[in-house]
């Protein structure tokens, strides 16, 4: 999957981006059969609300964004934690969801409640991650503190660099909610300060042709204010543009790539026990376009994601099953639900099996979920590994 040289250095191997940690589910995953009760996810995504401050031009929500500027209730978000708690799928696996990742749609911490959210989750023993853009941070260090990790979408490496791509001058105030939130952590000894890898603050760093050229001036920035770990991809064409003409933000040549190496490797020499540099492209090809290498999609069966209605209802929600298609009917499980419950009825359903069966891959996006699928299909339909070996 990786090239440690390029993603990551060998001493790092062992990282939250290393797509490899999904073999860990390799015997949940094999219950995924039709006809068979299906373990409910280990991980879900919640949207809370579909509002942003931003207006990045890669954003891959604008169909949801353009169309549905609501969010989810304080009380739906309560049920859905309580929900996830208590969530069962198949005997072999009576814990319900481990993790959620909160992200958006939006911007989640605009949503007035956020805070009463993820101490909620962290209450019912279900560890957090939240992708932000960091402009709210200030607001919800204690609530934040709590989580395992957050990851702020800086995406640029100057002032200059942000205002072009994100429209707003903030990039200063960002950098300084980071440094609040680690400062709190560390000094309240919270979750987010713990020293393992994957826990901590991440300065996220979506690649384009504009920005590749920023990635060592980021770097040195996210080290300085106290990050744990400095990831980038590339930025990926939205599945709401998937046929139509790619725009020059997303078209990397070769000079983009070689630039992208260069900008890495000297990144990487900021690397110490506390910090590190991580460039993800196992999941595109060689000039950065998306590389689905997988025949059909049972990560619909791994995750799925909580959002606000698409009818606008706000004491309503949908669930759908991927975050690459946020906006698109054909991934919703459900619509327009208040009962939390209807979800674990559904999961699993000859309903959900007929949403698996319309999914074309060539249609999708970059997809997050590849390695998944490419595990479920080479380790446990073919057992190309042999696995048991160990």
């Amino acid at each position: 999957m990786a090239d440690n040289g390029k993603e990551w250095s060998a001493a790092k191997k062992w990282n939250p981006f290393n797509s490899y940690k999904l073999l860990a589910q390799v015997y949940r995953w094999k219950q995924i059969e039709e006809g068979r009760d299906i373990p409910q996810p280990a991980l879900v995504t919640v949207d809370p609300i579909n509002v942003c401050d931003l207006k990045c031009e890669w954003c891959n929500a604008n169909a949801i964004l353009n169309k549905n500027k609501t969010m989810i209730s304080e009380s739906n978000l309560i049920k859905i934690a309580d929900f996830l708690k208590e969530w069962k799928g198949s005997p072999k696996w009576e814990k319900g969801v481990e993790a959620v990742c909160i992200a958006g749609g939006g911007e989640p911490l605009l949503h007035p409640s956020i805070d009463k959210f993820i101490e909620r989750l962290v209450e019912n023993g279900i560890e957090v991650g939240v992708v932000t853009n960091g402009t709210q941070i200030h607001k919800y260090l204690e609530a934040l503190s709590k989580c395992t990790w957050v990851g702020v979408s800086v995406d640029s490496g100057n002032k200059q660099g942000y205002k072009k791509t994100k429209k707003v001058d903030c990039f200063q105030k960002v950098l300084e909610n980071i440094k609040l939130l680690v400062d709190y952590s560390i000094k309240n000894k919270t979750t987010l300060a713990m020293d393992r890898q994957g826990y901590g603050v991440s300065y996220k760093y979506l690649l384009t042709p504009k920005n590749v050229g920023e990635i060592y001036e980021a770097a040195k920035y996210a080290k300085d204010i106290g990050c744990k770990n400095f990831h980038m991809r590339p930025a990926g064409v939205p599945w709401s543009e998937i046929g139509y003409k790619k725009r020059n933000i997303f078209n990397f040549d070769n000079r983009d790539v070689d630039v992208f190496n260069e900008q890495t490797l000297k990144a990487r020499e900021l690397e110490d026990d506390q910090f590190g540099v991580f460039g993800i492209t196992h999941k595109f090809d060689n000039k950065f376009d998306k590389s689905n290498a997988f025949n059909s999609c049972h990560a619909i069966f791994m995750t799925g994601v909580f959002m606000p209605a698409t009818n606008g209802d706000k004491n309503a929600f949908d669930f759908g099953l991927c975050c690459d298609r946020r906006g698109d009917d054909l991934l919703l499980l459900e619509k327009g639900i208040n009962d939390v419950k209807i979800i674990e009825k559904s999961w699993g359903s000859k309903k959900h099996w007929d949403i698996y069966k319309k999914i074309k891959v060539d249609k999708c996006p970059r997809c997050t979920y590849q390695p998944h699928n490419q595990i479920y299909e080479h380790v446990i339909e073919e057992d190309s590994m042999t696995y048991k070996f160990i």
